[in-house]
């Protein structure tokens, strides 16, 4: 299962950055659906998804600092 959020903008100086999270089996590292994950056991290798591996990804985008230098 692959669960993704858009970064948004909560305030002009506040940004929620993007994140992308990706829910794999312990033991096969195959992608799980939410059927699986609510069972708790995967449908290729049948190991226990109580408690499944993540990957998290985040993306990250510079801001530039505004000011004036003389």
């Amino acid at each position: 299962m692959i669960i993704e959020q858009q970064a948004k903008e909560l305030s002009s100086d506040v940004t929620e950055v993007a994140t992308k999270i990706e829910i794999l089996c312990p033991n096969c590292s195959r992608d799980v659906d939410e059927a699986e994950l609510t069972a708790k056991r995967c449908n290729d290798c049948g190991a226990d998804l109580s408690t499944p591996e993540q990957n998290v990804a985040v993306a990250v985008t510079s801001v530039p600092v505004i000011g004036i230098t003389w």
